[in-house]
């Protein structure tokens, strides 16, 4: 019998102009030959804004596509979408494989944010909050980090249709300056950022499943491999990620004709057996994988 595939993607921004997906629909192609389907996160916009009701909209129109049309679907939420579900985590292959959308990694959150002191304010508040014995469990931490993202009201529409809307998005992305400089900060630290936080809170994890950052990639830190899916906005691209009891396979997600395909291979893990057949989390056998 054929083992389970649960099948790992995130960052859709559904709704969002900049988002290459237009139609849930073309998402379906992706599904093929997965038992399961994960979305890790800002699959929507949730958060208050000026365009909330039509947020409202799309997020309806999500769930209801996640329910009828997607294999066995659960969706993690993320920092845009921190309501979207209960489910801040999820754990494979007898916790071996840690998946959460990652901004739970960084103090800040979002350190590259425009609401960066709200959001570094409200999680320093929620966390507070705890007892004291509960601010370093990893799951009260991830629910802390998402009611705080849940706090934020945007002052400005999310997902500007008109030109001139556009374009100061985009100015805003790069200025000020120190914004690039911390999403640069980002990219270089969040694989041992991942691997320190498994270490700390689940030290039996092998694989650590995030996005979040929207730069897709595949870092082996000793017994570790952090795996980050990239987004569907532009401009890197993003991979799906294949967990099954055999093995752990990353690959690319092809666009093109406004639908989504599964493309080359980029990094595969085979999970050693023990004597009795059973997945042993000690044994990463790398089958192609990048250089660390």
């Amino acid at each position: 019998m054929a083992a389970e595939v649960t099948r790992v993607l995130s960052d859709l921004h559904y709704g969002d102009p900049a988002s290459r997906v237009r139609s849930l629909d073309a998402l379906c192609p992706l599904f093929a030959g997965a038992d399961r389907v994960v979305f890790n996160g800002d699959s929507v916009e949730t958060r208050r804004s000026p365009i909330t009701q039509q947020t409202n909209r799309i997020r309806e129109e999500f769930l209801d596509f996640a329910r009828n049309a997607v294999p066995g679907c659960t969706v993690i939420t993320g920092n845009h979408d921190p309501d979207l579900s209960a489910v801040h985590h999820l754990e494979l292959l007898g916790s071996i494989v840690f998946i959460t959308h990652g901004e739970v990694l960084f103090d800040d959150l979002v350190p590259w944010s425009r609401e960066l002191p709200q959001t570094r304010e409200f999680f320093r508040q929620e966390l507070a909050a705890l007892p004291a014995d509960l601010r370093e469990s990893p799951g009260e931490r991830l629910a802390a980090g998402k009611r705080a993202c849940a706090r934020l009201e945007l002052t400005v529409d999310p997902h500007p249709r008109h030109p001139w809307g556009r374009f100061h998005r985009t100015m805003l992305t790069f200025w000020p300056p120190h914004r690039v400089l911390a999403m640069l900060k980002a990219w270089r630290q969040l694989p041992d950022r991942a691997a320190t936080f498994a270490r700390q809170f689940r030290p039996g994890v092998r694989f650590v499943l995030i996005g979040h950052t929207h730069r897709p990639g595949v870092w082996i830190r000793s017994d570790l491999v952090v795996i980050n899916t990239g987004s569907f906005r532009p401009p890197f691209g993003c991979y799906a990620v294949d967990v099954s009891a055999p093995q752990i396979v990353v690959r690319q997600v092809r666009y093109s004709g406004g639908s989504f395909t599964l493309g080359r291979v980029v990094a595969a893990f085979a999970l050693a057996p023990t004597g009795g057949g059973s997945t042993d989390p000690s044994g990463l056998l790398p089958v192609l994988a990048p250089a660390p």
